[in-house]
């Protein structure tokens, strides 16, 4: 009878641990593919576009719960413990940050949907393409973070973030504007405000990604803050 060695046992476990964080990576990738693809819907009113955004979720959604039931499975069969079992436990909420943007992607799609396009200006539609390349941009980064492990990249990515938060403040201020001369009608300028705050957490849940990848290796969040918990205005 054979019996695994301490050493086999060890690179087993790494090599389960190694895959969760990188499949958890592959997972946000379709988030961020389908975050561009609606920046483009918007910017282009691509009606197609936007319902293959919202198809494209269910996908996502499977992805996810395979991912979170395999992730506490190894944290109770495994018993980890130190950095181990922060990741495990940061995985879960990581998890968390990936699919919930999937649903902000999905949410602004839907509203593109209803208003069957948004008839804007062309420096309001300019800048909103801005915003939505920029925050899939830094929900990227955030990606990158967790491919590498790079504990430094939290308080980069929050420096990024508030480029993005700079231009939702841009895009709310023309968006009043037009609407207040009557050149918008209140609901689709009301979806509109709603699609910039959809992008704004998106970028926040990659600068959160970064923020546990800096407590996984290190056993501490960045000085800049801790990650959000709670985002009711969100829905």
């Amino acid at each position: 009878m054979t019996t695994n060695r301490p050493d086999d046992v060890r690179q087993h476990f790494d090599a389960e641990l190694d895959t969760l964080r990188l499949d958890s990576v592959a997972l946000g990738a379709l988030v961020l593919e389908n975050c561009r693809r609606l920046a483009e819907a918007l910017i282009e009113n691509d009606l197609e576009l936007a319902a293959l955004v919202v198809e494209a979720d269910n996908e996502i959604d499977e992805f996810y719960v395979a991912l979170e039931r395999r992730t506490f499975l190894t944290m109770a069969l495994q018993q980890p413990v130190a950095r181990d079992l922060r990741l495990l436990v940061s995985l879960t909420r990581l998890l968390y940050e990936i699919e919930r943007s999937g649903d902000l992607v999905v949410n602004g799609a839907k509203g593109l949907l209803r208003q069957e396009g948004y008839e804007m200006s062309p420096s309001l539609r300019s800048i909103l393409g801005r915003l939505g390349h920029m925050a899939a941009d830094v929900f990227s980064q955030g990606l990158d973070t967790l491919r590498d492990l790079d504990k430094d990249a939290g308080v980069r990515l929050d420096a990024a973030d508030d480029a993005v938060d700079d231009l939702v403040s841009e895009f709310y201020t023309r968006l009043a504007a037009e609407q207040e001369r009557s050149d918008m009608h209140l609901d689709p300028a009301v979806e509109l405000s709603r699609v910039g705050r959809y992008l704004e957490r998106i970028a926040d849940h990659g600068v959160n990604v970064a923020d546990h990848v800096t407590f996984i290796v290190t056993g501490s969040f960045p000085d800049h803050q801790s990650p959000a918990v709670a985002h009711e205005d969100e829905r």
